[in-house]
């Protein structure tokens, strides 16, 4: 029978923290890795024994999970706001965080999120969360335009401004040769930006047709391509349609 260790990874952009710890709290051994495919893969290869480990979720954590899953017996993530331990422990230090992520998991204190194995639903939600950035990056440089408008004392707020013809219309209507090309290069950033949210919603709708919930969702009142999209990826759960 293979003795369980437990494994706290802390990670960062350039290293993560490795701590390895025996099932009777003893500590095995720490080291820092580089941030990259190779290195993690090389770091839990040759370790041994039924290796479950424990990290925070991040930014990396998606990325993480999914190289050292398949070499490992279990992968938990955490939700950071459910460790004060660690969060709220004035003394900050890597190798110390991975201990307590590792002692943690030991002693079975976790609040583990759900992570997808499938590599589809991973690239999925990134699809989703990039039209999502791109819409809050073109409502954002609509409220700018607006307020720049209102400096020069032109009070809009209708959405009209920003089609093709009223852009033609405000600029035509402005008289200060700077001002206008002030306008006009807000517009062309803009009329790009919209160019790009929509073949990102196009390139997300397109890839969502692989995945049967999408579709049942949009047999409910009111609920768009859109909409059942941004449910499947933010609230998918491991249960399956």
């Amino acid at each position: 029978m293979q003795h369980s260790i437990f494994v706290g990874l802390d990670l960062g952009s350039n290293h993560c923290q490795q701590t390895v710890i025996k099932a009777d709290g003893s500590f095995v051994s720490s080291r820092s890795i580089p941030t990259s495919e190779f290195h993690l893969r090389s770091a839990f290869a040759n370790l041994g024994g039924n290796i479950r480990v424990h990290l925070e979720a991040s930014e990396l954590a998606a990325w993480v999970y999914s190289i050292i899953s398949p070499l490992v017996a279990q992968v938990v993530v955490s939700h950071p706001r459910s460790m004060a331990w660690i969060g709220k422990d004035s003394i900050k230090d890597d190798a110390i965080d991975a201990g307590k992520l590792a002692e943690l998991l030991r002693l079975n204190q976790v609040h583990p999120v759900y992570y997808e194995n499938l590599e589809s639903r991973r690239h999925f939600k990134h699809l989703v969360t990039h039209y999502e950035q791109l819409s809050h990056d073109q409502a954002r440089l609509k409220a700018i335009i607006k307020a720049r408008l209102r400096t020069l004392g032109i009070i809009r707020q209708d959405s009209h401004l920003f089609s093709k013809i009223g852009q033609t219309q405000l600029l035509d209507a402005m008289s200060e040769l700077p001002l206008k090309q002030m306008m006009a290069q807000s517009f062309a950033v803009l009329n790009q930006m919209m160019e790009t949210q929509n073949a990102a919603k196009l390139s997300m709708i397109e890839f969502s047709k692989q995945f049967a919930e999408v579709k049942l969702l949009q047999t409910a009142p009111g609920v768009g391509s859109i909409t059942a999209c941004k449910f499947v990826a933010y609230l998918q759960t491991p249960k399956r349609f």
